[in-house]
């Protein structure tokens, strides 16, 4: 063993492998100090990053993408198309300061009710064409979360089509099957599956590094202190002027200016950048002129004759109870989720006050939030007006628990017009694209039941729960409801 180990330490070493082993070592020690270096300064430009972010960007300004949007453009999108990359810059380089009130209600805050805003006068959909018949598409997004998996536009002779790239004018002709589509569509649609809905426009030869442009309404125009005109829509987005803004008429052959645009105009927005607010804010490259208030009609004029154009109060969503948040006596928050192939809102955040009416879904009887249980089938009209965080929040008018398998869930309406017909026949024409014929079996009673009423006892602007069993695929639907009660305009604001 000695032996073998005299005979290993006598071999005799190259000549200049001690050098070699040296400059190894020496080189050794400099790469490492280079990555620690390297790591240092990653660490401290990180730092450095976070810190410009957090002095820039408004506190809460950050807005969660809707579901659905997955195309290139609606990357960290709002529901309109348009892609966030960035907080967006006014005019002389500075950041966009978040309107005040405008920060996104937490989930967590059971008691925070969400904002309520002037309705949209239309919803932004988008998807891919399967069908084209009739005058009609039948648009399909496939992505997970998808708001509107399927839905069927109606087009019409005052239907827009435009290219998403130029604005120019195309015809349904120049659309084939397997085309990306996006459209702006009427609040009004049908609850048959897939729904259905009037197009007001509808934008073909989208562009893939290019935002679709945003379709919306004038709600307000004022000059800020910082001498920027800012133009408010009605798709929860502040428009800011900027000497670079174009403004032009809808083919773009006329320009216009600033001074051109009032409120109620009917616009198209294109922007690349928008902040994380709400409302959402922008400086456009262009807007183009759709339609002036007073001429606004021809293009909402979408609508087919068949059809009373109505904005809907509320949104019927439904689900099982996922988590349930009890803040207070009185109020609360319900965590809805479906998980349907068609559900329009996978997942929502129910918002209960102390105006919200739980009933049961079987014979009207009030219930409370504590009579609900995780794993319950719910069914909730909530506003139209929710934020855009993930899952939407959204103030909820009535939840229906206790939900029976073999009838029908009552339907949540306000009642716009009420028309007699030459026969006698009574016909309430509802916000929910739904007309009521009442017959001689059909009951109209007051909330709790407690109280016959008759059809002079209903006025325009009633609110009313309808319960019915089988309606038309027209749009308008219609039905002959067995029962009609009478909810009142005191109980729910």
């Amino acid at each position: 063993m000695n032996k073998g180990k005299e005979t290993y330490q006598n071999i005799p070493l190259p000549d200049g492998l001690s050098d070699a082993v040296s400059r190894g070592i020496k080189k050794g020690r400099r790469h490492m100090e280079k990555k620690w270096i390297t790591a240092i300064g990653t660490l401290a430009a990180a730092c450095l990053l976070g810190f410009f972010v957090l002095r820039v960007l408004p506190e809460n300004n950050l807005r969660t993408p809707q579901n659905g949007e997955t195309s290139p453009q609606a990357r960290m999108a709002s529901p309109d198309g348009q892609t966030p990359e960035a907080a967006s810059l006014l005019p002389d380089g500075t950041g966009i300061e978040a309107q005040s009130g405008s920060e996104t209600p937490s989930p967590d805050a059971s008691s925070a009710a969400a904002p309520e805003t002037a309705l949209p006068s239309s919803i932004r959909v988008f998807g891919t064409v399967t069908q084209i018949e009739d005058g009609q598409i039948l648009l399909e997004n496939e992505a997970e979360g998808a708001a509107y998996p399927q839905i069927l536009l109606n087009l019409s002779e005052d239907t827009l089509i435009l290219s998403g790239t130029d604005c120019s004018q195309k015809a349904l002709s120049d659309i084939a099957e397997g085309d990306t589509l996006y459209a702006d569509i009427s609040q009004a649609m049908t609850r048959s599956l897939p729904p259905m809905a009037n197009a007001y426009v509808v934008f073909c030869d989208v562009p893939e590094d290019s935002a679709v442009p945003t379709y919306a309404q004038i709600t307000d125009i004022t000059a800020g202190e910082d001498g920027y005109l800012r133009i408010t829509t009605d798709q929860e987005l502040i428009l800011i002027s900027g000497e670079d803004t174009a403004v032009l008429s809808l083919d773009g052959s006329n320009t216009l200016s600033l001074s051109d645009l009032a409120v109620g105009d009917t616009i198209l927005a294109k922007y690349q950048i928008v902040t994380m607010s709400i409302p959402a804010q922008t400086n456009p490259e262009e807007i183009r002129l759709v339609a002036k208030a007073s001429g606004a009609a021809s293009v909402e004029s979408a609508d087919s004759a068949e059809s009373t154009e109505s904005t809907a109060a509320s949104i019927r969503v439904f689900g099982a109870a996922n988590q349930i948040a009890i803040g207070g006596i009185k109020n609360g928050q319900i965590l809805l989720e479906n998980d349907g192939e068609n559900a329009a809102y996978p997942q929502v955040l129910l918002n209960i006050t102390e105006d919200t009416l739980i009933l049961s879904a079987a014979d009207y009887s009030r219930k409370t939030i504590a009579n609900i249980a995780a794993g319950d089938t719910l069914y909730a009209d909530i506003s139209q007006a929710m934020t855009r965080s993930l899952p939407p929040m959204a103030n909820a008018y009535v939840v229906f628990c206790d939900v029976p398998q073999d009838s029908a869930v009552p339907t949540y309406a306000v009642i716009t017009d009420i028309q007699t017909a030459q026969d006698g026949s009574v016909s309430l024409i509802t916000d929910q694209e739904l007309i009521l014929i009442p017959g001689e079996n059909t009951e109209i009673l007051s909330l709790d039941g407690s109280e016959t009423l008759s059809l002079s006892d209903l006025a325009v602007s009633d609110t009313i729960l309808a319960r019915f069993q089988i309606m038309t695929a027209s749009l308008p639907a219609q039905a002959n409801p067995e029962e009609i009660r009478v909810i009142g305009k005191t109980e729910i604001q």
